[in-house]
């Protein structure tokens, strides 16, 4: 019994003694038996796909926004055409209600006094009634011109915003490869570091990104209900409204310029030397970018109840301290609201814009 005894007590001693030296001693790292070379050469090859992956796609980036340039100098064009057509169509059809032609065509066909005379008055109305007709084709082709742009333009700026996105996701899958490869190889690595500065080649280098106007509150890409009065279709102005709007901002504007706006000359000169006059179709971006002149020249998308406009960003000015962020131009917000006829008649409207 004694005997028993001694030996259950020394395997108590043993066992105590086992799991005191447990606690005293080190547990071995989970990585302890990995290659930190191994680690860091999967890390490299992989930070080296992504990099190339990035630089691919860089290059369509760039692509597509040599595509978005040519396009936009195309719906400029084609805008200005057919505001010009709308205009002088206008005018003939106020001329026409003023001056009463109608009535002095059919005046002239009953004061006929013969058959021969009235043919030839007949002729006479007809050729005017087909010089109208062809104006009114005429319009109507311009618009459908500016809308075929205007649409594919349209496509162009939502394809690159996808790719934009696109390299948003390597630069974190870069920055990830790097941090995991840091957590399993627990020394101070110079290779580590040397990843770190290739992953950090991704947030500055490859495209210029539009840092200032990325939207960073879903909620403020929603069309107010009182500026929605179509989604999607031919909107008034002829250009195409996308339905899906959240990679525009929504953002409140003014108006400025032209011979309602006493506080600035008419015509005046534009941060960029462009011309501001009534007729001028540009945009005034916030004075506090800091990096505001390379967007001079760039185009602007503009959506105001159902019309689309696209205007030239060519100047800046201090707005944002009344809670504005574009400035329109006489051009512009005509075009937007072709009853508005003063910068105080616009007032402050909220408008979803997006620079090409």
């Amino acid at each position: 019994m004694s005997l028993t005894f001694v030996k259950k007590g020394f395997c108590i001693l043993l066992a105590a003694a086992f799991a005191f030296s447990m606690s005293v001693l080190p547990v071995p790292s989970a990585f302890a038996d990995e290659d930190p070379n191994a680690i860091l050469d999967a890390a490299q090859a992989r930070l080296d796909e992504i990099s190339a992956e990035y630089d691919a796609l860089s290059s369509e980036v760039n692509a597509l926004q040599s595509q978005i340039d040519e396009l936009a100098d195309q719906v400029l064009t084609a805008q200005e055409e057919m505001l010009n057509g709308r205009a002088a169509l206008g005018n003939t059809v106020l001329y026409e209600y003023r001056g009463g032609s109608i009535s002095t065509m059919l005046s002239i066909l009953m004061g006929s006094t013969d058959i021969s005379e009235l043919t030839r008055n007949m002729n006479y109305v007809n050729q005017i009634m087909d010089h109208q007709a062809e104006e009114i084709e005429v319009q109507k082709e311009l618009k459908e011109r500016f809308t075929k742009v205007s649409t594919e333009l349209t496509g162009q700026k939502d394809e690159q915003d996808q790719k934009l996105e696109e390299l948003a996701t390597k630069r974190e899958e870069a920055t990830k490869v790097v941090e995991e490869a840091s957590q399993r190889v627990e020394e101070n690595n110079a290779r580590i570091e040397q990843m770190r500065k290739q992953a950090d080649q991704f947030i500055w280098g490859g495209v210029q990104e539009d840092a200032l106007i990325q939207n960073d509150d879903p909620g403020q890409n929603t069309i107010p209900e009182e500026d929605k009065t179509t989604s999607g279709g031919t909107p008034p102005s002829g250009g195409f409204v996308p339905e899906d709007v959240s990679a525009y901002r929504t953002v409140v504007s003014s108006a400025y310029g032209g011979w309602s706006d006493k506080s600035t000359p008419n015509p005046g000169t534009t941060a960029n030397g462009s011309v501001c006059d009534d007729n001028s179709m540009g945009i005034a971006i916030p004075l506090s970018w800091s990096d505001r002149s390379r967007y001079y020249g760039r185009t602007a998308e503009i959506i105001w109840n159902g019309r689309v406009v696209y205007a030239t960003v060519n100047d800046c000015g201090n707005m944002d301290k009344y809670g504005c962020e574009i400035d329109l131009q006489p051009g512009v917000w005509k075009a937007l609201d072709p009853n508005c006829t003063t910068c105080a008649q616009w007032g402050h409207r909220t408008v979803q814009y997006r620079i090409l």
